[in-house]
């Protein structure tokens, strides 16, 4: 009899021997991550009036982000802080990551760079970026003599 590996299994497979391996290393089962940057996850959605960016900040606060659209790109700066005088020793495990982040994304021209807004609550930030309006045709008169 046959059996197959699914893809999936496989994965799964590989991320327990990762998780083993990294929580070996380290006294009291400790897994040290890097702390210096991570990524939000981010759900980009068009309309025919604009541009909807959903992001997963939590722990964010508003003022430590700093959003900016410039010639079509879209930037998203931000910083989720934890308090620096925590005994290490009581921790057995450590995931929640903190630090610095940055994401960027292209646009297209018809993104409105002067009316984007942005709004951050509990912990999901909203950026809305609606779409120029279009120049409609003109009609031109032609003269005769």
């Amino acid at each position: 009899m046959s059996y197959l590996l699914s893809p999936i299994s496989t994965l799964n497979q590989i991320n327990r021997e990762l998780s083993r391996f990294f929580d070996d290393r380290y006294p009291g089962g400790v897994a040290m991550l890097d702390e210096s940057r991570w990524t939000p996850s981010v759900d980009i959605t068009e309309s025919e009036q604009g541009f909807k960016v959903v992001a997963d900040v939590p722990g964010v606060d508003p003022k430590d982000m700093e959003i900016s659209l410039h010639e079509g790109v879209l930037t998203i700066r931000g910083e989720r802080e934890t308090s620096s005088e925590v005994d290490e020793g009581n921790f057995t495990r450590r995931e929640r990551i903190r630090g610095s982040f940055v994401r960027q994304f292209n646009l297209p021209d018809s993104a409105d760079e002067e009316t984007v807004s942005a709004k951050s609550v509990n912990g999901v930030l909203e950026i809305s970026i609606p779409k120029a309006q279009r120049t409609q045709p003109i009609a031109v008169k032609v003269e005769g003599e």
